[in-house]
């Protein structure tokens, strides 16, 4: 009798396997396919630079009070935990590359890879004390940058800080910026900083100058319910999220994109983003290419909201900017998290 050769999945080519891998939406689709077999684990590489889906994190406790870590995959639309009792005290501020950002009372900021366990402490050399930290720069950013609080006397002073690739050192700022920031985008040496419901400063992260200020952008709406801004594509988008009163789930988002036309910046309103998808932190956010992961639309924006203003847990949304339509995604329900690239470097 011949051997049925349709079944020898470990002879297939190391270069097929591969690309097949690189096809996955989610990493830990890729992780699953290593198991299969030795030949299979040697062909695909969990650290392979191409697209992935970011996963939702969000924290909780255990019955016994220990710290766990919640990830949520839109491609399986499964929950996952990690446990993680060492970050009990500690609380979320962003992510940078494949990492959690984390800032521990009263000084301390570490990195934190929740698939490797890696912890990373960095560094900081601000010229005075702070309490409070907040990352500017997105997942994909070559550039730590971060957003600094010190508190005195029930005010909050800002100060503005990245770290300078090729030396690894810290260039700090003092903004002379007083409790009125709401939003903080690092992009190529500049600051963005926004004002809730008020003006835009650009501000030159080498040399701390504010080389524009715009003021913000007409809305129809008497309240604005959340507002974020962002780097996609090599643009700077403002966002605002308004909810419809009398209408449970639903809601209405005004996008601006920041131009400059003959050295003056403006925000302009649009009505897409195209083939993107934007993925909403409490502050800021990133975004994908959605024909880099088959199944998935463009011109989506994907955002954490509690059906009640009193309620801590919120389930996670996703608004089509094309019809107008807000649905929820099924099982997750959690307190408000942090998107994340995966990432085993």
């Amino acid at each position: 009798m011949v051997e049925d050769e349709s079944c020898q999945w470990s002879s297939l080519p190391s270069d097929l396997i591969h690309f097949i891998s690189t096809k996955l939406p989610d990493l830990s689709d890729r992780v699953r396919l290593r198991a299969v077999c030795k030949t299979w684990r040697s062909s695909i590489s969990i650290s392979d630079p191409s697209p992935r889906l970011p996963w939702l994190l969000t924290r909780t406790y255990n019955m016994d009070g220990n710290e766990e870590i919640l990830y949520y995959s839109l491609s399986s639309q499964k929950t996952y935990k990690i446990y993680c009792p060492h970050l009990k005290d500690a609380s979320f501020r962003g992510t940078f590359g494949g990492s959690i950002v984390f800032y521990r009372y009263p000084r301390s900021v570490f990195l934190f890879n929740p698939l490797t366990r890696l912890e990373i402490s960095v560094s900081l050399s601000p010229p005075k004390y702070f309490d409070a930290i907040e990352v500017a720069s997105n997942p994909f950013c070559k550039e730590f940058a971060v957003v600094l609080g010190c508190t005195q006397d029930s005010t909050c002073a800002i100060s503005f800080g990245f770290i300078k690739p090729d030396d690894g050192l810290w260039v700090i700022h003092e903004s002379g910026l007083v409790n009125d920031w709401c939003d903080c985008v690092y992009y190529e040496g500049m600051y963005y900083i926004n004002d809730y419901g008020a003006d835009t400063r650009i501000m030159n992260a080498t040399t701390g100058e504010v080389v524009s200020t715009i003021p913000s952008p007409e809305t129809g709406f008497n309240k604005i319910e959340c507002q974020h801004m962002l780097e996609t594509c090599g643009e700077i988008l403002l966002i605002y999220r308004h909810k419809i009163a009398g209408k449970m789930k639903q809601y209405v988002f005004d996008i601006y994109r920041l131009d400059e036309a003959k050295g003056d910046y403006q925000w302009v309103k649009i009505r897409g983003i195209g083939d993107r998808m934007l993925f909403l932190n409490s502050t800021g956010g990133f975004s994908v290419s959605a024909s880099d992961f088959p199944g998935f639309r463009g011109n989506c924006i994907y955002f954490q909201a509690a059906d009640l203003p009193s309620h801590n847990y919120m389930l996670l949304r996703q608004h089509d900017l094309e019809n107008g339509t807000t649905k929820i995604l099924p099982n997750f329900w959690g307190e408000c998290g942090t998107w994340i690239i995966p990432n085993f470097g």
